[in-house]
């Protein structure tokens, strides 16, 4: 499991599930066959497969539907099947519901509780996503999952416990990735069949994360863990009979011998302390004659779960991108290392809550070797490069940029004996309106705007004055637009007046309004000649 510390479980648990990081989704995904496992505090609440796709989704304690289908944030261009989709079909199919807590600049749920079991802050136990044995870089709306992917959402799962897998004598037991996205490591197979009192050897295997969300974990046999018999209720609630005297012990290569003396479906877990239980194994034990088993168990074949009633939520304008002054340049032609290609390359900023500038991308084929994001100052006499993030698998990365400035980046990615170098786009990073260095006056009302930088507008009416000391360049004016235009006044110190006209648009988007270039820092000055400015913060570009 990711070495994550208890001070830190919080800010890692938001980054796996929801990573900053959409044009409304018109088309309905066609259902594919998902893997989901939901594991409890005490027990697995589902393990199994679902016939499902990408569909609106409603947390139990959310008051609105909401888009749950990989398009999410711009993610993907197309809608398809997701974690927290499937994992919703998964809780309803067994009578019971998820809840969540909505991120609107993120464009996707936080989870807080699966079933009975709710997150636990006073001890750091939060939920977790793994797809394929990988923990996610995005949230459960925003990732698209592959047929035949294994959706694991996991209680408590940053508090240092390995993950468990258990494998039959052939094939491995649940899909398992070396990379976020990438394909299964070998065929999965989780059932088998042996004749009475015959050995069947399985293999328990431990998946230590390495800590970063989108990396592969290192895998090596689990010593010392315990295989034992599953009882199952009617709702599907799976409970390790720990007693059981059919319990085995892994030995040192992992793998442990297990006999039956009665026919029948049987079903395993491996277990122990410190860990988070494995996928099941069901193995049909029959007779000579080939009797014993059966019907198999219900939830051993893929189900259609009931249908969603759900209402599909309203076409909204996200915003998404919009203080993405120059972007576009990337994203249309898609970057070739070798067998790996990158495409989508972009910019993410609105309704960002911790005021950070996200970027995103996506990848097919081989993985990257390494990946940074660079940033320079376009107003800078001397504009130099410098290193806003780095990583290896992940697929975006958030950047803390110096507010009230434009700021110009660009990617650097290496694949297998290649890098590329590729321009993302410049970047407007705003002053928020509530910080000290805005001075407010007159007409005014703080407004929250879920699509607004930091989510909140201060919202002015005509003779409001706003005051702050930019450096040189052209002072932009961050807004979200009012149904009707709004005229300001913009003066720099010893500058003479400017009258500019702020877009009035009925969707609410975010609006940049630009004044002359200035030479030199100093104190700027606009004020609200008529209409109304929903402000959102001040910046200055070249």
């Amino acid at each position: 499991m990711a070495r994550t510390t208890a001070r830190g479980a919080r800010r890692a648990a938001l980054l796996i599930t929801l990573v900053a990081l959409g044009a409304p989704a018109s088309a309905v995904a066609a259902p594919s066959e998902q893997r989901v496992r939901i594991e409890g505090a005490t027990t697995t609440l589902y393990e199994g497969t679902l016939r499902t796709d990408g569909h609106a989704v409603q947390a139990t304690s959310d008051t609105q539907s909401r888009r749950c289908d990989g398009t999410n944030n711009g993610a993907h261009a197309e809608p398809g099947p997701t974690p927290t989709a499937a994992s919703d079909d998964a809780m309803r199919s067994v009578g019971m519901a998820f809840d969540g807590q909505w991120y609107s600049g993120f464009d996707d749920y936080f989870l807080l509780q699966f079933g009975p079991d709710r997150e636990d802050p006073a001890t750091n136990a939060y939920w977790g996503i793994l797809v394929n044995g990988v923990y996610t870089s995005v949230g459960g709306c925003q990732y698209r999952l592959n047929p035949g992917d294994q959706t694991l959402w996991v209680y408590d799962a940053f508090s240092m416990r390995d993950l468990l897998r258990l494998d039959g004598p052939t094939g491995i037991g649940e899909p398992t990735a070396d990379v976020e996205g990438g394909p299964t490591t070998a065929t999965a197979q989780s059932s088998f069949v042996v004749g009475l009192h015959a050995p069947l050897v399985v293999k328990a295997v431990r998946n230590e994360a390495t800590g970063d969300v989108g990396a592969p974990g290192s895998r090596a046999p689990a010593v010392g863990v315990r295989v034992s018999p599953v009882l199952t209720a009617a709702n599907g609630v799976q409970t390790i009979n720990e007693a059981d005297p059919a319990t085995a012990t892994t030995g040192a290569d992992g793998t442990a011998t297990l006999r039956w003396s009665t026919p029948g479906w049987k079903r395993v877990k491996a277990w122990g302390t410190g860990v988070v239980r494995s996928n099941r194994l069901d193995v049909c034990v029959r007779n000579a004659d080939g009797s014993g088993c059966g019907t198999p168990p219900a939830d051993t074949t893929p189900k259609d779960p009931p249908p969603t009633t759900v209402p599909q939520p309203p076409v909204t304008s996200t915003g998404s991108g919009s203080l993405a002054d120059a972007a576009g340049q990337a994203g249309a032609t898609p970057v070739r290392l070798g067998a790996t290609t990158i495409s989508a390359l972009r910019i993410t900023t609105d309704g960002n809550p911790a005021a950070l500038t996200g970027v995103r991308w996506a990848l097919t084929g081989e993985p990257l070797r390494s990946w940074r994001i660079e940033y320079r100052d376009p107003t800078a006499a001397k504009p130099r490069w410098r290193t806003a993030a780095r990583g290896t698998t992940q697929l975006s990365a958030l950047l803390d940029l110096p507010a009230g400035r434009s700021a110009d980046l660009r990617a650097v990615f290496r694949g297998a004996g290649a890098t590329s170098t590729r321009t993302i786009g410049r970047v407007v990073v705003p002053l928020d309106e509530r910080v000290r260095q805005v001075r407010i006056s007159g007409a005014r009302k703080r407004l929250r705007d879920p699509l607004a930088w930091r989510q909140t507008v201060t919202r002015l009416r005509r003779g409001a004055t706003v005051r702050a000391t930019l450096r040189a360049g052209r002072p932009i004016v961050v807004a979200r637009a009012d149904r009707r235009k709004a005229v300001i006044e913009v003066t720099a110190a010893g500058g003479r007046p400017q009258r500019l006209t702020v877009r009035g648009h009925a969707d609410g988007r975010t609006v940049l309004t630009r004044a002359r270039k200035r030479s030199r820092s100093g104190a700027v000055t606009i004020r609200v000649r008529s209409g109304t400015v929903l402000l959102d913060g001040l910046a200055v570009g070249p």
